[in-house]
């Protein structure tokens, strides 16, 4: 039966889902599911994205142009990930699957049905005749149900809406694809053009008002929904994918926050305690058993214990012959072994299998040992070939929380440790924003945001005070806490309310829009290519301290950034994160929010001017403001990791209890907490010179004692102190106050 267009159902308001908008114009919808279309011969079917036909205030609607002499053509989506990958689908009888509420959470997720699907659809006006189009939905064998729509070549838009109650008792528990298609026999033999736009379903969950909640129950659905993702997004061997929309395709890094996330799911009942715990016994036997070796080509997973950056979903080998081994990504991963191995101390499975690969890691081979500039420094990266012995890249070098983390596991490796000296090898270049700060910070290469919280999603860095160095002695916490501060200044001097990519000012950034971090951003359009991640960032950075050159950024945010950040401006990344619940589109009540936005769409040109930047061009192709639905393991990861620090301390708790964290920490920073041991302060005879003495402190071996003016700046006045007293002969100005740190 042939069904004209109905009217909005007038039946009591429930949350509708968008599925596709098309706004952002990607061959991927808003469940990270694909699209394609499909003609059998001599029918045929093109389609592209229209921005000046489109439903609602802006955006594009998809055109399509068909022709059916004979035949069928159409298009269709994949309700979740590639559709390829027939293991991701949605559930239509419980939406949300495994996932569950802790207490005090105010959304509704046990057993969600999906009730309706709609779609608006119009014609582009000349002709008097219907399009008819067949609505199919697809589970992993096949069509379990259809229903026939007649759409009239009006130019003007009308929904239509396919109560799934009609499938009957079809099983709708593993629901896969959508397909719209356009038969010959149904429509005349002609060739036409329809417009389709704002495809969306209707579910029983009733509608969010987050203005209404507490700020606790607010973070506790976002952190949720994050949580959400490590929950769905996953390969045959457990493992989380990169992203949402590469169902082929696992980083090494977001396994690790993907640890973490399951011991944050754990802690709240967000699904079942059992399955989370068998999930990481899962990953560790997995992540053990992977072939390692120094082979080139893509047979093993990575070599010495590190793991190469990008994985094969389903087998965990390296994804191509581009793909690096990766200390940072290893050392993120090792981060979440650690944090499993803490939270789970009564699984005999998880003990052994974390203390493995931890210890098999052999830290000091990434390291340059041979003389130079870059002497003690961590490689970036190392490839097989063409050489027995591979090839190292790069070297680790300036102010990179990344950085610190690596050195953190590294010195408190019991099997391949290196030493202090590749702490100290990485240099200090200062910098502030707006240049007048007084409080300058070690600022990272592109200022990204990311650079400055990772460690503190996992460590707790604010009572350690300022670090052993020798010359210029920094407090990482406070260092840290200033760059997030001066991020959160330059979105707000940078915005505008009449943008201009040129000189660097957007709409999207205010104040409470901030948090330039690294996320997709959207490119010219290119065949193949629809977005691209680049690492945005503020000033100060130390590119531009060196070579004068503007920070990256294209108006665009990434919605982990200022979230992230919470545990330093905590106010500042509450608002940020309530603005960015309400954007329109970047919010999902299933999958949470999404991974950045901008206002004002700009891409990065990748011809750069005579100074060596980037040309940031206005994105004039899109119709509208640009959001990116796509789901990142490594952005999620440390949005949630942040946020449960800030209601609970749990990840810093667990941190804390591992000895091999802890034991990296005081190689850094000093035993924990060296302020409390109490030291004796006395004039000496002699004209400014003072003694000190202390009580022995557990566990060290020799003492520093650093003098400052202000509490703030530190200078070094002796090391190597194995005594537990220490005369400073010459107690200047600069000698105000004395702080005493104890090394193991």
């Amino acid at each position: 039966m042939v069904l004209p267009a109905l009217p909005s159902s007038a039946t009591a308001q429930k949350t509708e889902l968008t599925f596709a908008d098309f706004n952002s114009q990607t061959p991927f919808n808003q469940f990270s599911g694909d699209c394609g279309t499909f003609a059998a011969s001599p029918a045929s079917l093109t389609t592209a994205f229209d921005t000046s036909i489109f439903h609602g205030a802006n955006g594009a609607a998809l055109r399509l142009d068909y022709s059916v002499s004979s035949g069928f053509c159409g298009v269709w989506f994949s309700l979740l990930g590639r559709l390829s990958f027939p293991q991701f689908n949605l559930n239509f009888t419980n939406l949300y699957g495994a996932l569950r509420n802790s207490a005090g959470n105010p959304s509704r997720i046990e057993h969600v049905h999906v009730r309706q699907f709609s779609f608006w659809a119009r014609g582009d006006g000349p002709g008097d005749f219907d399009h008819t189009l067949k609505i199919e939905f697809k589970n992993r064998q096949g069509v379990v149900g259809a229903k026939l729509f007649s759409i009239p070549n009006r130019a003007d838009w009308a929904r239509y809406e396919f109560p799934l109650d009609e499938l009957g008792n079809a099983d709708v528990s593993q629901m896969k694809e959508v397909t719209f298609v356009i038969e010959a026999t149904r429509n005349d033999r002609r060739t036409a053009r329809l417009f389709l736009d704002d495809l969306s379903f209707n579910t029983d969950e009733l509608p969010y008002h987050a203005a209404n909640w507490k700020d606790d129950a607010f973070l506790d659905v976002v952190s949720q929904r994050a949580f959400y993702y490590f929950l769905t997004f996953t390969d045959g061997l457990g493992f989380a994918l990169d992203r949402s929309t590469f169902s082929d395709e696992v980083s090494a890094g977001a396994i690790g926050f993907q640890l973490a996330a399951y011991c944050v799911g754990h802690q709240h009942g967000w699904a079942d305690r059992a399955d989370l715990e068998n999930r990481v016994a899962t990953v560790l036997r997995n992540l053990a058993h992977l072939p390692m070796g120094p082979e080139t080509g893509t047979l093993r997973a990575g070599q010495r214990g590190f793991f190469y950056h990008f994985l094969t979903a389903n087998t965990g080998l390296r994804k191509d012959n581009q793909v690096e081994l990766s200390p940072y990504d290893t050392m993120l991963l090792l981060f979440g072994v650690l944090t499993a191995r803490e939270y789970f101390p009564a699984n005999a499975e998880i003990q052994t299998l974390s203390g493995q690969l931890f210890d098999r890691v052999e830290w000091d081979w990434m390291v340059d040992h041979a003389p130079g500039i870059n002497s003690n420094r961590f490689h970036l990266a190392w490839t097989p070939g063409p050489e027995p012995a591979g090839t190292f890249a790069g070297h680790v070098d300036g102010q990179t929380d990344e950085a610190l983390m690596l050195d953190v596991l590294a010195l408190g490796s019991k099997t391949h440790p290196v030493s202090r000296a590749t702490y100290l090898a990485r240099n200090r270049l200062a910098g502030a924003y707006p240049p007048e700060n007084p409080d300058a910070v070690l600022p990272s290469w592109k200022g990204s945001l990311f650079t400055y919280f990772f460690a503190s999603c996992w460590v707790d860095l604010h009572e350690r005070g300022f670090d052993l160095h020798p010359t210029r002695p920094v407090n990482i916490w406070e260092n840290n806490r200033q760059a997030v501060v001066a991020d959160h200044e330059f979105c707000r001097t940078h915005g505008s309310t009449a943008p201009d990519g040129a000189d660097g000012h957007f709409h999207t950034y205010g104040e409470n829009a901030w948090g330039l971090s690294a996320c997709d951003n959207l490119v010219e359009p290119t065949p193949g290519l629809f977005t691209e991640y680049f690492a945005f960032g503020a000033l100060p950075s130390e590119e531009n301290l060196r070579f004068g050159t503007r920070p990256l950024h294209a108006g665009t945010l990434p919605v982990y950034g200022a979230a992230s950040a919470i545990n330093f401006l905590p106010d500042a990344a509450l608002a940020a994160l309530r603005h960015d619940f309400e954007i329109p589109g970047l919010w999902s009540p299933l999958f949470g929010l999404g991974d950045a936005f901008s206002l004002d769409p700009h891409f990065v040109g990748h011809a750069y001017d005579a100074n060596g930047n980037p040309q940031i061009r206005a994105a004039d192709f899109l119709n509208g403001p640009w959001v990116n639905r796509t789901l990142m393991g490594v952005n999620l990861g440390p949005m949630l990791l942040a946020l449960e620090n800030y209601r609970s301390g749990l990840i810093w708790k667990l941190a804390a209890r591992n000895p091999e964290i802890t034991a990296g920490l005081d190689k850094i920073f000093g035993i924990q907490p060296p302020e409390d041991a109490p030291v004796t302060i006395e004039q000496n005879r002699r004209a400014n010179s003072v003694n000190l003495s202390w009580e022995p402190v557990p566990g060290a071996s020799s003492y520093c004692v650093y003098a400052s003016v202000d509490l703030k700046n530190w200078i070094l006045r002796q090391s190597g102190i194995t005594a537990t007293a220490w005369t400073d002969p010459n107690a200047g100005p600069e000698s105000r106050f004395y702080c005493l740190k104890a090394l193991p």
